[in-house]
């Protein structure tokens, strides 16, 4: 027999059903706050935004502040910020907070008339808003400067002495709890005001005219006899004093004993860099890809005093070749401070710190209160202002057009300090280019950590409107000379297993450089047998010369090349009408020209003629003598060699499209940059401009990998 069920009982169960099914539902439906925007209020501080952390902002509003009227009174704030953590003993959070509003009245100091600045000049008219201080004015205005940038180095004091004590006291720590090796939200944060602490004392101290440390006492350490300080075995360079509100404060300053910067120092009576440049530095953010390692430290590139510097308005020809070997100006430092105590209070109330410049190439990890650190460091940081501050691309395009009398001869640019223990990579760019055509690559390949410890990179520049023949000659003795140079004795890692890398013209170059054939013997089949007529005309020292740039010579260094988009037998695309209209501005140097026309009276009907009274472009065509005479030259048996070979067709999956007469980069075609005998030869989707494909990048590591394996 049915059940009666009463109305209102139907209605109740009708609703328990309802929720029940629809209950599922709701957990479905859309968040009301998006992940994206939970983790930035999270994580966000007085650095990503205008306002403290969320952490911070509730210890102010327990305190009866806010964010504005904290720095409004801020010594009151600080006070009540303490007295808001009930317990005495001093924490992590009370820490965490305490760095922040520091930091933060560092950032509202900086904005003040008396923190600026400002340039003091007599007015056109002494009735304007700027007319001449009074002597009584001028006394105001100095002491507001004076107590602005006490405040603002008192800040920045504080903010280090509170972070660092966070950071590094593993005694906060609740005893009974292990500690997470999970960094923590407040952890991240405070390290970043630790770093960024640092960073605005060393740039300041740095600063040509001192900043906020004009007024501060300086004495240099005599690096006769270096003192070495006890913590981390450093070169003591200076000391400072300033006097914060009626308190001395003082900063150590060392740098790491390494012989390469011990060299710069006795160099530069105690100033080995003319500026330390912040990783955070604008100037070092245009490369898409940096190696980084991770740690603790601020990165920062000194520059150092005797660097050279290249620029179009230092275009001097024929420099000796030891003028044209260019190592690195600028190193890789790494930055901490530590204030000096060895208890929590001694740290919170320090007056000394160390202030600590390290190697991050030579130093991995550092040791602080027991416990060992990883170092950070950012390799990719001192490349990047090296391509700042060196004009190159501009200087090498004023060189192929120049009308100057003498040959600006190749350059050699190590990038690195030179590592007797690392093997070298050379790059040759090609027509028209620079150096910075590199940018991507060398930074991408150094970006592998690996790979960054096992290799340093040298850089050629040169100019491509010289004959090829000249530029191989003489770039040929530029690389000699480097290695000599640095390893005299030919003994150590570098001088052996050296990669020789060239995109273009450059691996045309490439190619000559690891070849021993002797062009000499080639001569008589362009030139119908004349040669000997021609050579019965030239002096013993022309001879001398001739023969010097046509029996080629492998570079003893070198056991690996590579050749990119490279046109060994040419290219029509150098005889196309918009060529050869640019051709027409490449100049020879008048000097050059004069000695081959004084050596031979055919002119430029000879054979010499045509491989010297050509520029570089020219050559680079299928028809040139050029190409007739080096298409067929051989690599030395003692040298692996690999070419990367460029294709801008759409459709390079099937077999027929992956090698053939089809196969073009759009300048060189395929039957150009084959080489036989090859250890690798790799198709790659693009243009000429391969040496920029992330394919390229992808194959040289695996090239580079192998080379490592095999060594």
């Amino acid at each position: 027999m049915a059940q009666f069920i009463s109305p209102l009982t139907a209605k109740i169960m009708a609703a328990l059903f309802i929720t029940a099914t629809t209950a599922g539902c709701s957990t479905l439906q859309a968040p009301k706050q998006s992940p994206a925007k939970l983790l930035q209020e999270t994580r966000s501080s007085i650095i990503t935004d205008n306002e403290v952390s969320a952490a911070t902002r509730s210890t102010l509003l327990s305190s009866g502040f806010n964010q504005e009227s904290c720095m409004a009174t801020f010594d009151s704030c600080i006070d009540a910020v303490k007295s808001s953590f009930l317990d005495d003993k001093v924490s992590k959070p009370m820490l965490a907070v305490l760095s922040e509003l520091y930091y933060t009245r560092t950032l509202y100091l900086a904005l003040q008339d008396g923190c600026k600045t400002l340039l003091d000049r007599p007015p056109i008219d002494p009735y304007y808003t700027n007319a001449p201080l009074s002597e009584a004015n001028k006394k105001e205005k100095q002491n507001a400067q004076n107590q602005c940038q006490s405040d603002y180095r008192d800040a920045l004091y504080q903010t280090v002495r509170n972070s660092y004590a966070y950071l590094f006291f593993d005694a906060l720590n609740n005893n009974t709890q292990t500690i997470s090796p999970i960094p923590q939200e407040m952890d991240i944060r405070t390290l970043d005001f630790y770093h960024l602490a640092i960073n605005e004392i060393i740039s300041q101290l740095y600063r040509a005219d001192k900043g906020i440390f004009a007024a501060a006492k300086l004495r240099h350490h005599s690096l006769n006899t270096p003192s070495i300080e006890p913590k981390y075995q450093q070169v003591q360079l200076s000391t400072l004093i300033s006097q914060e509100n009626g308190t001395d404060n003082q900063l150590d300053l060392s740098i790491s004993n390494y012989p390469y910067y011990l060299e710069y120092l006795k160099k530069s009576d105690g100033e080995v860099f003319s500026e330390l440049v912040s990783a955070y530095d604008s100037r070092l953010s245009k490369l898409n890809v940096y190696s980084r390692r991770s740690g603790l430290g601020v990165s920062f590139i000194g520059s150092l005093k005797s660097r050279y510097t290249a620029n179009s308005l230092d275009r001097r020809a024929n420099k000796p070749i030891a003028e044209r070997i260019h190592t690195t100006g600028h190193l890789q430092v790494t930055a901490i401070i530590e204030p000096t105590g060895n208890s929590l209070d001694e740290v919170l109330n320090s007056n000394r710190f160390g202030v600590y410049l390290f190697n991050p190439q030579a130093q991995t990890q550092i040791t602080i209160k027991g416990r060992p650190y990883p170092l950070a460091a950012n390799f990719s940081a001192s490349y990047a202002l090296w391509l700042n501050e060196n004009r190159l691309q501009q200087l090498s395009l004023m060189n192929m057009v120049s009308k100057g009398d003498a040959m600006a001869l190749p350059e050699l640019f190590m990038l690195k300090p030179f590592d007797p223990n690392q093997k070298v990579i050379i790059m040759l760019h090609g027509l028209a280019s620079s150096p910075a055509t590199w940018v991507n690559l060398t930074n991408n390949l150094l970006a592998d950590p690996k790979l960054n410890d096992a290799y340093q990179v040298w850089q050629i520049a040169y100019s491509t409107n010289l004959p090829i023949l000249e530029n191989r000659y003489q770039i040929n003795q530029l690389i000699r000379q480097a290695f000599a140079s640095v390893d005299p004795d030919g003994t150590t890692a570098a001088s052996r297993n050296a990669i020789l890398i060239g995109h273009s013209m450059g691996g045309v170059i490439s190619r000559l450089l690891v070849s021993d054939d002797n062009l000499n013997q080639y001569l008589d089949q362009l030139s119908d047998g004349e040669q000997d007529k021609l050579f019965s005309k030239l002096s013993i020292d022309q001879k001398q010369l001739l023969d010097e740039r046509l029996a080629l010579s492998t570079l003893p260094q070198v056991d690996t090349a590579i050749f990119l988009s490279a046109p060994f037998r040419g290219t029509d695309y150098a005889d196309r009408w918009f060529t050869r209209a640019a051709r027409r501005i490449i100049r020879l140097p008048v000097d050059l020209t004069k000695t081959v026309n004084a050596a031979i009276s055919e002119g430029n009907q000879s054979v010499l003629g045509a491989l010297y009274l050509q520029n570089g472009a020219s050559q680079l065509s299928d028809r040139s003598a050029f190409m007739t005479l080096t298409k067929d030259v051989t690599i030395s048996p003692k040298v692996r060699y690999h070419t990367l070979v460029g294709n801008n067709k759409a459709n390079t999956d099937s077999a027929a499209d992956a090698v053939g007469a089809a196969i073009s980069d759009g300048i060189v075609p395929y039957s150009s940059s084959h080489l036989a005998g090859a250890s690798s030869e790799t198709i790659i989707a693009g243009k000429h401009n391969i040496h920029e494909s992330p394919e390229t990048i992808a194959q040289l590591r695996k090239i580079l990998y192998e080379h490592l394996a095999k060594r």
